[in-house]
Parts: structure tokens; sequence; C-alpha cells
């Protein structure tokens, strides 16, 4: 018995297709990339249900021949190679001859299509099988419909997501791939709504400013090198409007666009040289190189590249994004002429220090001045202080219960009684702060020392994902509603976590294409930086990924959202320090913030005495 099977023709073009075609957006892709071989100066698609229902481009190329119609379906057909040599020096889009014909297999198709001085025409398919041609009345250019995609192999979509995270994958192509090609135009409409919409002329930075929004177009700083066989220019985006998530990155090489970590990696380096934080930096990359140092043929939906010599790509990549960003950092600062006199002031101090040396842990020596004095805010003086604290996060007010006080955020009660927890250690006896950041306090024999920040944070943390829990959070209305432009993919994120938006506190209504109008937060985040928190969120369940069941989601935002407490540096009274103490005490797990860093450390007198070589 035999058991090696010669498989169908119609088994195999469906295997094939597989490897072509995965979703919508594959098809798509290579719809769209035929459009721009063509010569196409405008390139308008429509889709219906993500794509699964309908795909339809439009565009004025120079059309397909009569007689190729039907060679257009066939596979391994394309008017791009001869032979095997061709694939090094590829300059199209496609160049395989599978995408139609793999398109075919696994949908029903209707294709016009009309050359210049020549009849149109018109085929229909369906599974890969020709229904009928005929003449057609055309003015130009290809129509092409794509109906009912994987009809005929249902497995396939069962795999497919929900139709509005379909179309965000499809509109983000098309925003990047119009990037690429400012001189065309493209639209895309989806479920008759336009979505995208570029003019097909001036340059990519206006292209940013029609895909993206005004607040990225004015953050930009350009850059651009040359090497003897490679050219690097684009945009990067500056800190201000660097994300959670590597949504906005967009790379092409040679107008093709392509994924790479080590191109990016190499960006992202160049950014964090001067960041201050470990976000992902927006940025529109080109790279023009030689065909024939680079291979395009290594992927099945050729969204990778193979380079000659990568390291030496990368390094250059580095070097022209690090150069741009110091030259814009050097620009932007206004450096006043030194001050000799006060340079000599500042060293003689210097050479007053002595300096003392020891580490938390292993003992080992950290740097401070012997007069430490001024350094440290006794508790005492707090009654004679007046100025309040800047943002008012926490106010003090009476229990009805027992007449104690508690921490308050923006008006909302942070006392954590409603948990029922017992205090985890004494109340300790406040003793003052060092640099507002640290509050210092004693216990019999012992100095703790609680980063003020880290406390406030987990006693804002366990009493929000509470009130989620129990789907009682305080909210506060905005007296004017933030709006917010999403990108397609943060929109299809938002519309599938919208429930659990709106338990966690945070209402909105849908404000046009892709834009959000956040009406309500959660009470303890304020009334500043609502828009940067929620867009956190959104990248951080973005980083979950799809499936994650609710409390994985609420937690996520908890730990998000939490982030708008007291910071470092906040000026706070003894009172306020008190009662934050006295919340914190309360909780399942006072020691750890919610991103397991300490929030108190603990000095014996025994180790302090150390410290001073009062005993060995």
């Amino acid at each position: 018995m035999n058991k090696i099977n010669i498989l169908s023709s119609d088994t195999y073009n469906k295997i094939a297709a597989g490897e072509v075609v995965e979703r919508p957006i594959s098809v798509i892709k290579e719809l769209v990339e035929n459009s721009i071989d063509s010569g196409a100066s405008i390139i308008h698609i429509e889709v219906l249900s993500g794509g699964k229902d309908l795909i339809k481009v439009v565009d004025d190329g120079e059309g397909i021949y009569e007689g190729d119609l039907r060679n257009a379906f066939a596979a391994h057909a394309t008017s791009k190679i001869k032979n095997a040599d061709d694939l090094f020096k590829i300059s199209t889009m496609g160049f395989r001859g599978e995408a139609l014909s793999s398109i075919a297999s696994v949908s029903k198709v209707l294709l016009r299509s009309k050359v210049e001085k020549c009849d149109g025409r018109e085929i229909y398919l369906e599974g890969g099988d020709v229904k009928y041609e005929k003449f057609s009345p055309l003015d130009g250019g290809t129509i092409i419909e794509i109906r009912n995609l994987f009809y005929n192999v249902p497995a396939r979509l069962k795999f497919l997501k929900s139709d509005s995270h379909e179309l965000s994958l499809i509109s983000s192509f098309i925003k990047e791939i119009s990037l690429s090609y400012p001189e065309i135009s493209f639209t895309l409409v989806a479920d008759n709504k336009k979505r995208v919409s570029t003019y097909g002329k001036g340059t990519q930075k206006d292209v940013i400013m029609q895909v993206y929004n005004k607040t990225i177009y004015e953050s930009l700083i350009e850059f651009e090198g040359h090497y003897d066989a490679l050219s690097i220019y684009g945009y990067i985006g500056k800190e201000a409007i660097a994300r959670g998530s590597r949504t906005n990155q967009t790379i092409f090489v040679n107008k093709r666009l392509i994924n790479s970590k080590s191109i990016t990696n190499a960006v992202e380096r160049a950014f964090k040289s001067f960041a201050t934080s470990q976000r992902f930096p927006f940025f529109v990359l080109n790279i023009e190189v030689y065909p024939e140092i680079i291979d395009v043929n290594i992927h099945p939906q050729k969204s990778e590249i193979k380079f000659e010599d990568e390291r030496f790509i990368t390094g250059a990549v580095f070097r022209v994004v690090h150069e741009a960003i110091r030259e814009e950092l050097k620009e932007s600062f206004d450096i006043n002429p030194v001050n000799h006199g006060e340079d000599e002031k500042l060293s003689r101090v210097h050479e007053d220090y002595t300096e003392l040396q020891f580490d938390l842990d292993s003992k080992k020596t950290l740097d401070f001045p012997i007069d430490i004095s001024k350094n440290f805010r006794e508790s005492e003086e707090d009654d004679n202080l007046s100025t309040p604290y800047r943002d008012s996060k926490i106010k003090v007010y009476k229990s009805k219960k027992d007449g104690n006080e508690g921490l308050e955020a923006e008006g909302v009660d942070l006392n954590l009684e409603k948990l029922d927890l017992k205090a985890k250690f004494p109340m300790p006896r406040i003793i003052g702060s060092f640099k507002n950041t640290y509050i210092l306090s004693e216990i019999y024999d012992n100095l703790f020392i609680i980063d003020q920040h880290a406390a406030h944070e987990k006693i804002n943390y366990e009493k929000y994902l509470f009130e989620i829990k129990g789907g009682s959070v305080s909210s506060q209305e905005l007296l004017v509603p933030e709006v917010i432009e999403l990108g397609e993919k943060d929109f299809s994120f938002y519309m599938d976590n919208i429930e659990v938006l709106e338990k966690a506190g945070f209402s909105s209504t849908e404000f046009g294409v892709n834009t959000i109008a956040l009406t309500s937060v959660p009470y303890f985040i304020g009334k500043t930086q609502n828009v940067s928190y929620f867009l956190e969120i959104i990248d951080n369940l973005k980083a979950l990924g799809t499936g994650e069941k609710e409390i994985v989601k609420q937690l996520t935002i908890a730990n998000t959202a939490c982030k708008a407490s007291v910071r470092a540096r906040d000026h706070l009274t003894r009172e306020e320090m008190e009662y934050l103490v006295d919340n914190l005490r309360h909780l399942e797990d006072p020691f750890h913030c919610p991103h397991g860093r300490p929030t108190i450390i603990k000095f014996t007198e025994e180790e302090i005495e150390k410290m001073f070589r009062r005993i060995v």
C-alpha cells in the first residue's frame, strides 16, 4: 500500500495559498503592490467586514492586456522577472507570480482592466476556476474585487480575528505604504466610512501629517546620511511623542515596507542615548541601496530582507539618527556663558566635603557629604511650613468611624478600612524627610526609610483594584472632554476593551474616525496627564495580546494608572507623611510597590553603629 500521495492541483493550490494569503491584509498588500508596479497615481481601496466579505482595489495604472488576463491567475506567472538571475536585481514590489493565483483559489474574483487604446476586458473566477471572460466598458486602469475570502477553506476563517482588528491591520498598512509613495493618492473606505486619505502630492512629511496628526508632525526630527552604496533618510519623533509600544515605527528599503529587529534596535539605541524614559520612538526610516546587495526573496510575505553587510547598515543607521538627535538637542539648549566665579565657589565647597561610603546591602560605600543636616527636614519644622502640597494629591480627612485621619487623593477617601486589613507593623514616629522623596521614621530601635512614591502607588493600586473588582470605581467627570486621536490598531484595542476600561473608571465616546472623547477618569489620577495615562494603558493592554482574561487586564490597568501617585520631590507635610505611612501599613503587602520594588528599607541600631564604626 502506498503511503506517499500525489496531491491534487486543488489541494496544492490551497496549501500554496496558505503561505501567501494568511488574512485580508495579505490580499490588500498584494493587490496594492500590483497597483504600484502598474504605475498608478491613484489607488482606491474598499473593504467590508474587515475584508472578509469584500476587498476592492481600483487604480489608474497601465492595465492588463487582454491576452494576459488568464495568465495573470496562473501559478508562477509574472511580468516582473524572466529568470533566477533577476531575483538579485528586483526593483518592483511583486515578483513571484504567486499572489493572484493564491488569492483566486480561496475566493471569488472579478477583474476588470483596460490598457490604453485597447478594449476593456472582464474575467470572473471562483476557487481558481475561470467562470467567464468577456468585454467590459472601462475608461482605463484596473478594478479587482475579492469576495467571500476563504469561503472554501472554513478552517482558515476560524483563525481570523474581529472585523475591527482585521481592519486595523489593513488601515495601518495603507498608512505605512502611503508614506513610501507620497506621489500616489491613497484612499481607504471601510464599511462606507473613509479611513485613510492622502493627496498624492507633497513630501513624506506631508503624508505624516495626513495619516497621523499635527502633534506628531510638529514633533519630528529630520535625519539624512549618504554613503557609497547607501542612503538613509527620514524622521524620528521627539521624546514627547514616544509610546509604550512600537506601534508607530516604519522601515522602508528601496520603498519596500519591511520588518527588521536589527534596524529597529539601531534606531532605538540612538534615541535612548538621549531619552530619559524607556519608551519607544516614532520613526519613519528610508534606506536606499543597490538591489544587488540585498535579498528580498527570503520570506513568503516579502516582509523581511537579507543584507549583504547588515552590520554596516545598522551602524550607519545608528550614526545618522544619533547625530540628528544630538544636533536637535544642541540647538534647543540656551547655554549661558560660564561664570568662573561660581565655578571657584563650587570647587571650594567640593573640596570641603569629606566622603563617607556605605552600601545598603553589601555595606559598600555611597558618597554623601559629612554635613547632611541641610538635606534633612526635621518633622518639628512642619508646623511652621505654610507651603501646601502643590498638586493636592494627598489631603487629610476625619474618618466618620473613629476620628482617625487618612489619605485622600483628589477628594477621594483613601482609607483602607473597607479592605478590613490589620496593620502589618506598628505606626512609626515620623522624624523627617530626605530630598522630599524619602520619609524617615523610627520604630523602637530601628530606622525606617520609606519611598513616598512607591508607598502611595501601592496604596492607590490596592484600593483601585479593590474598587474595579467590586464595580465601584470613584470617577470624576472632566469639565472639558479630552479628545484623543488613536491609530487604527490602538482604536481596535480600545473597542475590544471598552467594557474593561469603563469598569476601571475611564468613560469615553467615539468622536470621529479613530478618535475618542475621554469624558471621565478615576478620581485619584487627578486632572492632568489624563491622555498620557490612557495611552499608556492602551499600550500595555496591547502588550498583553488578545485573549487574556479580564482580571489580567484589570491588573494591567491598575498597575499603569497608579503612576499618577505622589512623586519624588513632591513636598509632603508631617500630617501627610503620617497618614500615608498609616495607610501603607494596613495593606496586604506594604513592603513592595506594584512593580516589585521595595517601599521600605530598615536599618537596625546595630547596623548604623557599625557604619559609623562605633562598634565592630
